[in-house]
């Protein structure tokens, strides 16, 4: 009995595969072309990615100089004005055309998390055999 029930559930299992390999791969072409359409627009204003380059460097910045602290209260100082910097620059990325790219960033995230989820749970189950 328990080799008649593996049979059935490998023979579903291997006509499910085709259908599921298909799926995932309309999925990861969607958010492919999503990606490139948001890298495009961003690509159009060379000036907001160099504004975008030069916050980074400053945080980056920020945060060496507070790994290289030695005084526990100037390290916290850099800390607090590293993680001011992070929000004034998240703040900014969620206003105006930066929004939608945004949103379309999490939806593709979300997407890829998806994916991964159950690419893990499909090897859980591999590794159950």
């Amino acid at each position: 009995m328990n080799r008649t029930a593996l049979a059935l559930l490998l023979a579903t299992g291997l006509t499910a595969s085709p259908a599921m390999a298909q799926q995932q791969h309309d999925h990861v072409n969607q958010a492919a072309a999503q990606q490139q359409e948001h890298a495009g627009h961003m690509m159009q204003d060379p000036e907001a990615i160099t504004a975008h380059r030069e916050k980074m460097g400053e945080m980056r910045a920020l945060m060496q100089q507070a790994r290289a602290a030695s005084d526990p209260a100037e390290r916290q100082r850099l800390m607090a004005e590293h993680r001011e910097k992070m929000q004034e620059h998240m703040a900014g990325m969620m206003q105006g055309d930066n929004a939608g790219m945004m949103a379309a960033c999490h939806q593709r995230m979300t997407m890829m998390d998806d994916m991964m989820e159950q690419m893990a749970a499909q090897q859980g189950m591999a590794q159950n055999d």
